[in-house]
């Protein structure tokens, strides 16, 4: 049977929307993606992000440090920064991705895990 345990951290889901997909459509025509088809699919990024006070605390962190997770996921798509919808602005990164915060994160391993998965694969201090 599973054990959970609650991380004291956020998550900031950030998937992909139908802006974005038409951005990246225009970037590569010649092989275009149906956004209906990448719904629920493993298009989607998880971040573990600090804890907050509130939901507005980190929507607010969000707004500050947004151009991180904007220009990792627009590098996804396109390495060549020069194809990026400009500018790289809070309005931009709302209008490329849905995204939501998650204030309860529940690991289902626990630290045992992480030691083998670590020693496995020769990491040290995983």
């Amino acid at each position: 049977m599973l054990e959970f345990f609650t991380i004291n951290r956020y998550a900031l889901i950030v998937r992909p929307s139908e802006a974005m997909i038409d951005w990246v459509n225009s970037v590569f025509p010649g092989d275009p993606i149906d956004f209906n088809q990448i719904k629920g699919h493993d298009n989607t990024d998880i971040f573990l992000i600090p804890e907050f006070d509130s939901p507005e605390d980190a929507e607010e962190w969000l707004q500050e440090n947004f151009q991180t997770f904007l220009r990792h996921s627009l590098e996804a798509w396109s390495t060549d920064e020069r194809t990026w919808p400009k500018p790289l602005s809070w309005e931009q990164f709302d209008r490329l991705h849905d995204y939501s915060i998650e204030s309860v994160v529940i690991d289902t391993v626990d630290d045992e895990y992480d030691e083998e998965y670590g020693e496995e694969y020769g990491e040290e201090d995983f």
